[in-house]
């Protein structure tokens, strides 16, 4: 039995070492988003009517070193990007492009120095030919000389073909022309929007009344692109589907037309999306689509851990309970938070920053937990489907059967890249799965 214990205790231990940081799409450079757009206006690189690449930047400023001017405080920068074209089997072929811009930034008080949500936001113009590129992004500090690196890849499409054309999309926290309407660079939504919003143009040879088609689906796994026809109600819709279709309609204008839709997010997870809009006549045929990667996830844990002993109880998943009575034993409330953060600085992926991503990770998926698998007065992340989407995180695919022929139901849930998979069964049919092995027995291996 002792032997059991230190086992699971073993892997509870290793299950904080292997829980991720929120995956941004840049880790250690700058938020950077790339949108392919008609040229109409001077680019770096080419003729008018080439495609342009707009490369949008985000710098953090504290990621830039102010120095004090007065009552203010004043940091500057140099941001460039390179263009290289790209294979499909990986390989880096010849620059193309370059774009360096000089960028002086102002601050009315310290505080906002030290505030990660306040940045400065720059666009370089790129004209290319359609293909396919990596774009390097570098920003350089004036007072430090530190830089930072981000790098993507990047199909710039064709947008000169064809009757009607759309660009990539732009994604915007509110409307436009609202006075918070700017770009979400990096495309990360935050969990507290109820929604954002998705821009783009419209390059049409003549006036036309269309509808627009977005829809967002879940990246990874089984889940991956569901099609448009099971969303609408037009095919057989698979378990795996996810997401709701949502049509408007739009009327452009011979030339470039600017248009904007808004999105829905109080109903998404922490996760990574996929939004697809597609421009369709009348009658629903295509005639352009384009579909943009985006991210949900947690801007802080204010609203996760208000109460923090129960913050405390759900550490059971990656905590001993010698560990949890530990914090549980402080003398005061304020003595038994301060070891509650302590447990989390020491997994700490990041320490010296404002943020801790492994704990914001931790409670975004109790949170999450607690949302899909909540059955009346169990929370969610307190049932053994939870137990494991917490340890674990999403499943890269999920095998589910219902009651057949006397067959209790069951699921399966595979991690291949971890090489463990855990079966849950119904004995009751009631829909209270369990785990027929536990999470740190070796026969979960596959």
């Amino acid at each position: 039995m002792r032997a059991c214990y230190l086992a699971a205790l073993a892997v509870l231990t290793a299950l904080v070492a292997i829980l991720p940081p929120v995956a941004a799409a840049q880790t250690g450079g700058p938020a950077v988003d790339l949108v392919t757009r008609r040229a109409g206006g001077p680019v770096s690189g080419g003729a008018a009517d080439q495609v342009r690449l707009d490369v949008y930047v985000a710098v953090p400023h504290t990621s830039l070193q102010f120095l004090a001017r007065g009552d203010a405080f004043e940091a500057r920068y140099a941001v460039t990007a390179q263009v290289y074209r790209a294979g499909d089997d990986g390989d880096l072929g010849a620059a193309v492009a370059s774009r360096t811009a000089a960028r002086e930034v102002a601050a009315p008080n310290y505080g906002s120095t030290q505030n990660p949500a306040v940045e400065d936001r720059a666009v370089l113009p790129v004209g290319l030919a359609p293909g396919r590129y990596l774009v390097r992004v570098t920003v350089e500090d004036g007072a430090s000389g530190r830089t930072a690196t981000t790098e993507e890849v990047h199909t710039v499409r064709p947008l000169t073909r064809g009757a009607v054309a759309v660009s990539d999309l732009l994604l915007l926290r509110s409307a436009p022309g609202t006075p918070a309407s700017e770009p979400v660079v990096g495309a990360t939504i935050p969990t507290d929007a109820g929604s954002f919003w998705a821009s783009f143009e419209v390059y049409s040879a003549a006036r036309r009344d269309l509808q627009v088609t977005t829809v967002v689906t879940e990246r990874g796994g089984s889940r991956e692109r569901p099609s448009f026809g099971a969303l609408l109600g037009l095919a057989p819709r698979r378990a795996a589907d996810y997401g709701v279709a949502v049509t408007t309609a739009l009327a452009v204008g011979a030339g470039r037309t600017e248009a904007a839709v808004e999105v829905g997010a109080d109903s998404l997870d922490v996760g990574d999306y996929t939004l697809t809009l597609r421009l369709e006549t009348l009658r629903g045929d295509l005639l352009a689509e384009t579909a943009k990667p985006f991210a949900v996830r947690w801007t802080g844990l204010e609203g996760q851990i208000a109460d923090v002993d129960r913050a405390i109880d759900q550490l059971r998943h990656v905590a001993g309970s010698d560990v949890i009575a530990a914090i549980r034993r402080a003398a005061t409330p304020a003595e038994r938070y301060k070891r509650f953060l302590a447990f989390w600085d020491r997994r700490d992926p990041s320490p010296g920053t404002l943020r801790n991503e492994r704990m914001e990770e931790y409670y975004g998926r109790v949170a999450s937990a607690n949302r899909r698998y909540s059955r009346g007065r169990v929370s969610g992340w307190n049932t053994d489907f939870g137990e494991v989407y917490i340890q674990f995180g999403e499943p890269d695919e999920v095998q589910e059967r219902g009651s057949n022929y006397g067959t209790r139901p069951y699921q399966v849930w595979r991690y291949y890249e971890l090489g463990r998979q855990f079966i849950f069964t119904d004995p009751t049919g009631s829909g209270d799965f369990r785990l027929a092995i536990p999470t740190w027995d070796e026969r979960t291996r596959m």
